[in-house]
């Protein structure tokens, strides 16, 4: 906490915001916020709200410092990103087995599908997202925060979701037919079975580049956890 000063003028530079701007913000003069910043002076209680509002921080990043809440709170992220990662592989490879042995004794392909199609990409997202939060972290750098990262941002997660939403009645369709098989099958002897898949162009896209999904998937995790998402959420401007 002495250091509290220290910890006003990164966060307004953070914020790129001059003593001026912040002082405007604060309703107080600039000679106040010098103050702050140089230790002649501390904020009491209702100044450090004000303060952390102003520079879209928490009042314990006014207290403690930028670096050190950022570290704990990147390392948790990291961590939890990890364990997603982990557990969607892990169902990737069990439902490939799963999906492979089906396969061999019934000739139904559709869950194979679903992993390579659907299951991979996401866990490949999720993982991408986490090593570039780990490097982060490791490299104690800060992602961009500009205009063009956060429209970056928005932009990759509405190409995935757009994806998500091409592929779903494709995924629907397939589990649907799975079910179907698998009831007819247990019914016994023989069984014939045709379903019209639905298509458009991205599912079509998608089935025909496979090879693709991939590392597309893991950039696009990649980008999304260098761009800083999820981004801060800032105060309105004062």
């Amino acid at each position: 906490m002495r250091d509290i000063g220290k910890n006003i003028r990164a966060l307004r530079t953070r914020r790129g915001l001059s003593q001026d701007q912040l002082a405007e913000a604060l309703h107080v003069t600039r000679q106040t916020v010098s103050n702050y910043e140089t230790g002649r002076s501390r904020p009491d209680v209702e100044m450090l709200t004000a303060l952390a509002e102003a520079l879209g921080a928490d009042v314990t990043e006014v207290l403690y410092g930028p670096a050190q809440t950022d570290r704990t709170a990147r390392l948790r992220r990291v961590a939890a990103g990890a364990v997603v990662s982990a557990l969607l592989l892990v169902l990737v490879w069990w439902g490939g087995r799963q999906a492979a042995d089906l396969f061999e004794r019934t000739y139904i392909s559709a869950p194979f599908f679903l992993c390579k199609l659907i299951l991979l990409p996401l866990s490949l997202v999720a993982l991408g997202w986490t090593a570039a939060q780990g490097a982060l972290a490791l490299l104690n750098a800060r992602p961009p925060d500009r205009p063009w990262a956060a429209w970056t941002r928005r932009g990759i997660l509405a190409v995935l979701a757009v994806w998500l939403l091409a592929m779903l009645p494709l995924t629907v369709s397939l589990i649907q037919g799975t079910l179907e098989l698998l009831a007819l099958r247990s019914a016994g002897g023989g069984y014939s079975f045709s379903q019209e898949i639905p298509a458009n162009p991205i599912s079509l896209f998608t089935v025909r580049h496979t090879n693709l999904l991939p590392p597309l998937s893991f950039l696009a995790g990649a980008v999304l956890g260098l761009l800083g998402f999820p981004g801060r959420r800032k105060p309105p401007e004062q």
